[in-house]
């Protein structure tokens, strides 16, 4: 599904963040990233998502090459939006609006999704994160696992056959770390690629198919 053929990338005074990384990602598989902090991870994931842009090398998703060029067209970046699904690290960036059921409706009428579409597909987000009493409460009142469900669930509702996740048990205390582990754990299935970066061994070992670790020389090992 996901293709990095040479890539690398520097930052404007020069400095490396990603050095010449070749990997296949493949689909129905769960892959954990981990590694020292500043070895690229973030950087990675922002490329994955078209936020930034390769220096040199390459990045295809399906077979077709994500450049900034491609990312202006409208048509293509809602494409590749549908397609990848994104958990941020500190996932209160990623809330706006103001409620819950509007967080997670917002994407879906990006998509032009029917009302009936978009009120079916909340409705089954918030059953399945348990957010019911949450649903009429603004994002930004919400404790951080209420919050990280949030952001799951205004992802989930899109459908993405790919979902990245940056550290998703970030902030997080016991009860919500399992309750998160156990979730990305059934997420699992033969059509979804799963790309997670974590320093937390236990959620390494629950959940990955494939585990990568990022150098301090911003490369794979």
């Amino acid at each position: 599904m996901i293709q990095l053929e040479h890539l690398s990338y520097q930052y404007p005074d020069g400095n490396p963040a990603l050095s010449d990384i070749t990997y296949h990602f493949e689909a129905g598989k769960c892959y954990c990233l981990s590694g020292p902090n500043g070895c690229g991870k973030s950087t990675l994931f922002r490329i994955l998502n078209g936020l930034s842009f390769a220096s040199a090398g390459s990045y295809l998703l399906d077979g077709v090459d994500v450049t900034e060029k491609k990312m202006r067209d409208k048509a293509f970046a809602a494409s590749l939006h549908r397609r990848i699904g994104y958990i941020m690290q500190n996932t209160e960036v990623q809330l706006f609006t103001r409620s819950v059921e509007e967080e997670i409706a917002f994407g879906l009428y990006q998509m032009g999704l029917s009302d009936e579409e978009v009120v079916a597909r909340v409705e089954k987000y918030i059953s399945l994160l348990g957010l019911e009493s949450l649903r009429k409460r603004s994002p930004f009142t919400l404790s951080g696992g209420e919050k990280k469900r949030t952001a799951l669930a205004a992802i989930l509702a899109m459908d993405p056959p790919a979902l990245i996740m940056d550290e998703p048990l970030n902030g997080l205390d016991e009860d919500g770390q399992q309750w998160v582990t156990d979730f990305i754990r059934g997420l699992k299935t033969p059509d979804r690629l799963l790309i997670v970066a974590t320093h937390n061994k236990d959620l390494i070992s629950e959940i990955a198919d494939e585990t990568i670790y990022m150098t301090k020389e911003h490369t794979f090992r």
